[in-house]
């Protein structure tokens, strides 16, 4: 199912921003669309989609704001010199030939200074993975509600073919007498001119009816439709057996159209296709 969700976070220095939108599809395939002061973080957020979403190609998108001169303010990287020191230090116990370093020197050493952009990286990560997890519980909320949507058209497109399914039950019942007689009439003119008893012509009529009857489809029909809407209902992902199950309706719907004679029978047959094709394409959504 598709799903959309947008959050954000503020606080003195930023406003970071998340956006996510999903489609359906049998896989997860993540596509993130992050900053560079967000790229150490993304193998995480991968994760976190990774629980959350077990399947469906996830967009997501991040943007960071920060407050007027805060990206730009130099800050002394403390974590980073103390780094440094320490190297001074082993390397000072080591030899005694090895100067303290001057104010230039440490000036000069890579990393030693960070922009607002760059400080405080944990504090960074707590804040933007915060507010996927809130974009998330959006997309799933968002998704929820289609998926609600389209189980009551779904719900009442299965109405729908089940009513066609017992008009034509009953058309079927009303003529089968009627159908008999046309049998009847039609085998006696083909043996008027040949010796045939009156068990052998009733034989050859119930042999016709049978090739005609359609009533074996019309009950795999009803169970078809009566399992379908049990997967529907279970919260378990059943989207292969729904499709499994359309193709089976499809089936008998065709066999259905191609046995009878009746008319009124062949155009629903033609209703029951259109309606489960809308099925077809609303159970794309979910599979």
């Amino acid at each position: 199912m598709t799903g959309y969700g947008r959050s954000d976070e503020h606080n003195d220095q930023l406003v970071l921003t998340v956006e996510i939108r999903t489609i359906n599809s049998r896989f997860l395939d993540f596509s993130p669309r992050l900053p560079k002061a967000l790229l150490p973080f993304e193998d995480e957020a991968y994760r976190i989609v990774k629980k959350r979403c077990e399947r469906g190609r996830v967009s997501l998108s991040a943007k960071i704001e920060y407050h007027p001169g805060e990206k730009n303010t130099l800050t002394l990287n403390k974590d980073k010199l103390e780094e440094y020191m320490m190297v001074v230090k082993d390397i000072q116990q080591s030899s005694d030939q090895v100067d303290f370093p001057t104010m230039g020197d440490i000036l000069r050493l890579p990393e030693i200074f960070v922009n607002g952009e760059q400080k405080d990286e944990n504090e960074l990560k707590i804040v933007f993975l915060s507010v996927l997890n809130k974009t998330l519980s959006e997309v799933e909320l968002n998704r929820i509600s289609e998926g609600e949507n389209i189980k009551s058209d779904l719900s009442m497109r299965l109405d729908l073919l089940i009513g066609l399914v017992n008009k034509i039950r009953k058309i079927t019942i009303s003529d089968r007498d009627d159908n008999m007689k046309q049998y009847k009439q039609k085998i006696q003119a083909l043996v008027d001119d040949i010796n045939l008893d009156e068990s052998r012509l009733y034989q050859e009529i119930a042999i016709l009816a049978e090739k005609k009857d359609i009533t074996e489809e019309l009950v795999r029909l009803d169970s078809h439709i009566d399992l379908f809407t049990n997967y529907m209902n279970s919260k378990e992902n059943k989207g292969k057996k729904l499709n499994f199950l359309l193709q089976e309706m499809g089936r008998e719907i065709n066999t259905i159209g191609s046995k009878t004679d009746e008319i009124q029978i062949s155009h629903l047959a033609v209703d029951m296709k259109d309606e489960l094709e809308k099925i077809r394409e609303q159970v794309q959504n979910i599979v």
